[in-house]
């Protein structure tokens, strides 16, 4: 007896790959990019075969995906803003509340 139960590998790809970038967003935010955008590809080509089963999961997949591509994004910026000691170098802060002050202040007048 077989079965033909048209599974999309595509968008069960997507929807798998999009939670190991939204889980991985806060901690190791380049896997979170590059699992974000590859959910999100993976998620249009799914939709582009037309299978309409798998539709949700298809979308579910970019959805996520890029919530997680957010997220890493965002964790990349401030990883960038913490450690890059304002973007000039010349300043060594004491303790690591100083690197934190630093990046607040620098948010703030990001948004200005």
């Amino acid at each position: 007896m077989e079965q033909n139960s048209n599974l999309n590998g595509k968008a069960i790809a997507s929807f798998i790959v999009s939670c190991v970038a939204l889980l991985s967003g806060c901690c190791v935010w380049y896997i979170a990019v590059v699992c974000g955008v590859v959910a999100i590809v993976l998620g249009i080509l799914a939709l582009r075969e037309g299978n309409r089963r798998q539709k949700d999961l298809a979308i579910a997949g970019i959805v996520v995906g890029a919530t997680g591509l957010a997220i890493g994004i965002v964790a990349a910026v401030l990883y960038i803003m913490l450690f890059s000691a304002a973007g000039n170098g010349s300043y060594t802060p004491k303790d690591s509340s100083d690197t934190v002050l630093m990046a607040v202040r620098g948010l703030k007048g990001f948004f200005r």
